[in-house]
This record gives C-alpha cells, structure tokens and sequence, in this order.
C-alpha cells in the first residue's frame, strides 16, 4: 500500500455523516479507560498526519458499503393505518417551527422507489429504523398495529428480493409521544422494560431476515438536547442533571434488549445487536500534558459515556466521574456486569461538523471542518484495547477493523432541528410533486459513491488492485523486547558494542595496510 497522493477527499467534504461498523474484540471487555490519550502523540509524529495524504487500494472481500435513513425524516404519513404520534409529531408543532415530518420523503407510500435508488448506488446494506408509534402507536404491545408490521415486511422483502441487506435501527429518536406523556418518556426508570418489550417484538417479527441491528442511535443527543438543552424532541430542558439520568436509562435499555436478543435468538437467528455512537474529534493546538488530558476527557465525556459501560469495564470513563461526582448516576456491581460486553460490533457515526481543535490554555474549543476519521478510529482502537498495528494511513492499516461504512443519507429528508434547511441525500427529492419525485443528483457524491463501491475501494488506475491489510504482521523479536525492556536495553548494548568493535577493527586493518 505503498502508493500515495494529494487527490482531494470528495466524499469526505460533501458527506457530512458517516459511519463506521467495527468488529468486536474479545479483549475490549478488559480494556483500561484511558490508553487513547497516546494517540494524539502517535500521529503527531507521522509524517503525514490526519488525512492529508490518500492511499489507494481495496478494502477487503465482503466490505459492507450502506446507504442509510430514519424513519421520521423519509416515511411521512405521520397519521396514516393507524401509527400514532411520536415526540416529534408533538416537538415541530409547538408554534415555532416553519416545517414537520408530516410528509418528508414519503418513503411509506414509495418504498419501491426507495428500493430502485438502493439497487441502482450498489450498496450490499440499507440502514433505516423502524418508527416505535407506527408499531405501537401507544408505545406498548397492547397497542399493536398490523398496518405498520405490514410495511416493514413488505419493505425487507423487496430488500431481499434486491439482494441488500438490512441494518435495522429500533430506535432513532422518534419515541411514542404517549410514552413521553404517560411515563415522562427516557426520564422515568420504567422505560427500560418498555424498551426491552418492544425490542422483543421486533425481533420476533422481522428477526428472520435481519442480521444486524442498532438499538438506539446517537444516545448522547437524547439525552443531551433532548432533556438537556432542548434543542430536540422532546425539548425537555432546565435540569443540568436530568441527561445523566436519561443516559443511565438508556444503557440499561440498550443492555436490556441485547440480552433478551442474546437469550431467546441470537441462537436461531444469527444476527448482531450494538448501540449507535457519535463521536466529535478535538486536537491540542500545542503537544502538552494538560491539553492532552483535557482531549482526552472531552471525548469520554461524549463518545465514553456510553463506549465505556458497553465496551469497557462496564462503568463511566474515570474523567466523567471525577468531574461530575454526584451527578453522575452511580453503577453498581450488578448494574456493570449487566452493561459490560452488550455490544457485538462498535457502530460510530462522525462527521465534519464534530471536529474541534483546542484553540489557547484557557481550554475552549474551536470548530474545524477536517474529518480527522481516521485519528477517531485508531482512538477507540487504543481506549478499548484493539491492536495497535503500526503500518502506514488508512482505516485498515491502523488495526482497526473496519467493515462497513454508511453513507447519509439515501435521500432529502426532514433534517430534524434544522427542518427542510439542508438537503444530506444522494438522491434529490422535488416536495414539490405529489409522488415526491426521486432523481439522482449530478454532484460528484453520488457517481463517486457509486464508483467506489463498483471498484471496492480506490484502486491506482492503470495497476492491479492492493487490499488493505486485513492485519499487520506481527514481530515477534519485537514483541519480545517489548515484554522484557531489560533483555532489550542488553541486546541493544550488546549490538552497539560489536558494531563498535567491528569498525576498530576494520579501521585499524587499513592503518596496517596503509603503512605496508
């Protein structure tokens, strides 16, 4: 993979989501909170940090490329065969908004257009969530409603009939609005046997032809705007502590339905249930102790409150404890072992616009517009313990092992708080056509999407393609010395001192000659 360039990173500016499917690690359960805080210092010293140079290959046989939606921005028909309100129903009617999700893309009414456009990008997966109150529009399974249950088998068998497999999300931020009335929706403790009750239903009912599943997508915007600053539904805001406890609940929901999966159809089914997590990435404008820490810090406290119960020690990241003390819902010894390990695979969403830079001393951060994935990953590497591969650029040369990635989004849709302000879609959607026409838009995301998915990756043109590393060769005299630092200090002694000899040697043989 010795091939490099200077070739602009398209999809990496016109992609402002992206996400990555990291395969589980045995040895994560036993990883020590804090070893990412080395990586700032590794790519400190490469010769091209960050993404500024471009390597060409392949990914390995079987890479998953997706496309991705949810469920309140493209389905629409917010009242139609019986579904019932969800908190954003209720959210983007509070008299301050200009546009809902009534309608969006339309997606129920227009499934197998939404198919067309999958099969004709080339992606083997489709991510999309299924909509809680379209289900069980009061929330629970009392409320069961076939009309919904019918959409989504009829919308996995045209996936199947396309030969695209489904990543199906549960939830996606569109709670029954009856459950945010009745229980005070992610705030009350009870939530956690809805949850689980409602997960069972669903893989039970679609189980069969899915294999991969995200229970809750983005836990730290739920908790965090959403009964925190109230900047999403349901736009709970007041209490600096409420997002804690919410946070707490959603683990716990989260673990709840992955062990139900885990006991009653992981066996018959086959599949893998993770959490999805967003992630900012922050740099230290200068290489010093206390910058660092704090980098550290700020990514355990948005992507390790929920990484580290689930892919940790079953706990909060140490930085998130000592700074919130009380505020922070203690874990007991039964509550951790419950969380630790609940994750088959580590779902990451992250973009450009999560990207800071710690600008001065004072610790505040500045947005930047770099995606800076590649640190991000080699970072979970480190803090959960996945091998630290040292070759040279790339996600899969870092030891990382990426095996997926999700473009956002399929097509225009409702984009939550910033309503119909921004159009994410490879396909452009006219709201103004009573079929809420899709066409593919002539920008180079789309073509080099398509392109790269054709080809597997960014193969040199002209020259036969090379695969990334699915691993890095290991050393074992490396290993070796690593492990025994004294044997190493003598051997390396002991190799400077015959390379010593060696040239006394050889210098003292050419004075003879010279004198003769």
């Amino acid at each position: 993979m010795a091939h490099r360039s200077s070739a602009p990173r398209v999809l990496a500016r016109r992609w402002v989501l992206l996400a990555a499917w990291l395969t589980a690690c045995p040895a994560c359960a036993s990883a020590k909170s804090g070893a990412g805080i080395r990586t700032w210092a590794r790519f400190n010293k490469l010769p091209y940090p960050g993404d500024k140079a471009f390597l060409h290959g392949t990914f390995p046989p079987g890479f998953m490329w997706a496309v991705g939606t949810a469920a309140y921005q493209v389905e629409g028909a917010f009242d139609k065969d019986g579904k019932g309100p969800s908190i954003w129903d209720t959210f983007t009617r509070d008299g301050n908004r200009m546009a809902t999700g009534d309608v969006g893309s339309d997606s129920y009414h227009n499934a197998a257009a939404d198919v067309r456009a999958i099969r004709q990008l080339g992606v083997s997966h489709y991510r999309f969530s299924l909509s809680w109150p379209r289900i069980f529009p009061n929330g629970t399974r009392g409320s069961l409603n076939e009309a919904g249950v019918r959409y989504y088998r009829g919308l996995l068998a045209r996936l199947k009939e396309a030969r695209v497999e489904p990543v199906v999300t549960l939830y996606h931020w569109d709670l029954p609005d009856a459950l945010q009335q009745r229980l005070g929706g992610w705030t009350n403790p009870d939530m956690v046997e809805v949850f689980r009750d409602y997960a069972d239903y669903c893989f039970r009912a679609f189980g069969d032809d899915v294999r991969w599943w995200i229970t809750i997508d983005n836990p730290f915007v739920v908790a965090r705007h959403g009964y925190g600053t109230g900047v999403v539904a349901p736009g709970v805001k007041g209490d600096p502590d409420l997002p804690f406890r919410v946070g707490h609940v959603l683990l716990k929901a989260h673990a709840a339905a992955w062990h139900t999966y885990d006991r009653n159809y992981r066996r018959r089914q086959g599949g893998r249930v993770s959490m999805a997590l967003a992630s900012h990435w922050v740099r230290p404008r200068r290489m010093r102790a206390e910058s660092l820490r704090e980098c550290q810090c700020s990514l355990e406290h948005v992507l390790g409150w929920f990484a580290g119960p689930l892919f940790g020690d079953g706990d909060y990241p140490a930085c998130m404890k000592a700074r919130l003390g009380a505020r922070l819902p203690a874990l007991g010894d039964e509550e951790r072992r419950h969380l630790r390990g609940t994750a088959d695979f580590f779902a990451l969403s992250h973009g450009a616009t999560l990207s800071f830079q710690l600008v001065n001393d004072s610790l505040k951060f500045g947005q930047q517009e770099e995606l800076d994935l590649r640190m991000l990953l080699y970072w979970v590497s480190a803090e959960y313990n996945w091998p630290d591969i040292f070759v040279v650029q790339t996600i899969a040369v870092d030891g990382v092992k990426v095996v997926g990635y999700t473009a956002w989004s399929l097509m225009d849709g409702f984009e939550w708080h910033r309503e119909c302000g921004i159009r994410r879609g490879l396909y452009y959607v006219d709201f103004n056509t009573p079929d809420m026409k899709r066409e593919p838009k002539t920008s180079a995301s789309l073509a080099n999407y398509r392109n790269i998915i054709r080809h597997n990756g960014f193969p040199v043109q002209g020259a036969p393609a090379q695969r990334c590393p699915l691993a890095a060769r290991p050393c074992p005299g490396c290993q070796a010395l690593a492990k025994r630092p004294v044997v190493g200090f003598l051997t390396l002694l002991g190799s400077a001192t015959l390379i010593t000899l060696a040239l006394v040697v050889y210098y003292a043989s050419r004075r003879h000659k010279d004198a003769y």
